[in-house]
């Protein structure tokens, strides 16, 4: 997992960190999407490789933090699949999403890789 410190200007100022590897990201990202009242997470990533690409399947799950007034909105899985996902030298390839739970594969990107 990459983690990156973000300061302030003002040097006494409390340090932010923002991770970068791509569960966090892809978590931030649905996290935005479905709004507050859930709480995402990753259940699983598993390396995946075929002859000519590699990359990893995220397994996460939806939850209501709060039962009774928290539900997905209708068109959350067309929001989903429609997302431009920012994942610097990684991109979405596939994604299935079933009731609360989405398995997303992100492929290395061998155009765009990660610091150019």
């Amino acid at each position: 997992m990459r983690v990156e410190q973000i300061s302030g200007q003002n040097p006494n100022s409390a340090r932010k960190i923002r991770r970068t590897d791509v569960g966090s990201l892809l978590l931030e990202q649905i996290s935005a999407l479905v709004g507050p009242g859930h709480d995402v997470k990753m259940i699983r990533e598993r390396p995946w490789a075929s002859i000519t690409f590699s990359g990893t399947r995220h397994y996460v799950t939806i939850r209501q933090a709060v039962q009774e007034s928290a539900t997905l909105p209708p068109s959350f899985a067309e929001q989903l699949s429609e997302h431009e996902f920012d994942l610097p030298g990684h991109f979405v390839a596939d994604m299935l999403v079933d009731e609360m739970t989405i398995e997303i594969l992100t492929i290395n990107d061998p155009v765009r890789p990660v610091g150019t």
